[in-house]
């Protein structure tokens, strides 16, 4: 397999994600920081804009974590909840979404600790570590083979994705899923930026190497 295949399915999966520091939200610092305050105050109608203006950021840190579309939209609500119940102890020492974030990674680990207690009763553990958490590769193109091909590749991705382990594959798809800088993973994850920064490049030398067959390296973990 050669390479250019290989870093074209991890590019269309989003596992090659930009190596800037923060992706651009478009979020008005200011206008976030008058509608926390307003909320704070107990303006529901504040709130709500917030909710708004994050939902897709919560949304996507809790698939990043727990896979299926159903339990992350679980999480992202009950982390709202929590944050509007909390909000009066939130003191701008972190930015909001940083603070949010943070809330719902928090409740999607303990959602995903709670439903693999829940699969061990209930089945055989699963091969495969149960849902990807990454979206499936959308093939492009008109060639039927060339699809094919496409489709059994990101089918193996998803899968040496899922062999990483857990602090590897966390870090890397929240990193993948473009709404988190280094800065806020590693306040998510509690551990400095550099440790971040290298989990992803390890993450992807390491599902790179494997879907190309080549021999790894060994390295120490972080």
């Amino acid at each position: 397999m050669s390479t250019a295949e290989v870093t074209a399915t991890l590019a269309r999966l989003g596992i090659l994600v930009p190596t800037a520091d923060a992706p651009a939200d478009g979020l008005d610092p200011a206008r976030v920081r008058a509608l926390v305050d307003a909320a704070r105050a107990g303006d529901r109608e504040a709130f709500g804009d917030l909710v708004v203006l994050h939902e897709r950021a919560v949304y996507r840190t809790a698939l990043a974590a727990l896979g299926s579309p159903a339990d992350a939209e679980d999480a992202a609500q009950e982390a709202f909840v929590i944050a509007w119940r909390k909000l009066g102890s939130f003191r701008h020492e972190a930015s909001f979404k940083t603070w949010l974030l943070t809330i719902v990674w928090r409740k999607a680990l303990d959602r995903r600790r709670r439903l693999r207690v829940w699969w061990s009763r209930v089945a055989p553990a699963s091969a495969e570590g149960g849902v990807d958490p990454v979206d499936r590769l959308e093939a492009t193109g008109a060639d039927p083979e060339r699809r094919t091909v496409s489709d059994d590749l990101a089918r193996r991705a998803q899968q040496q994705i899922q062999r990483l382990s857990p602090k590897l594959r966390d870090t890397l798809l929240l990193a993948s899923s473009g709404e988190c800088s280094y800065e806020q993973i590693a306040a998510l994850l509690g551990v400095p930026v550099g440790t971040v920064k290298w989990r992803v490049s390890e993450a992807r030398r390491v599902v790179a190497a494997r879907l190309a067959g080549a021999p790894l390296e060994s390295r120490s973990s972080r």
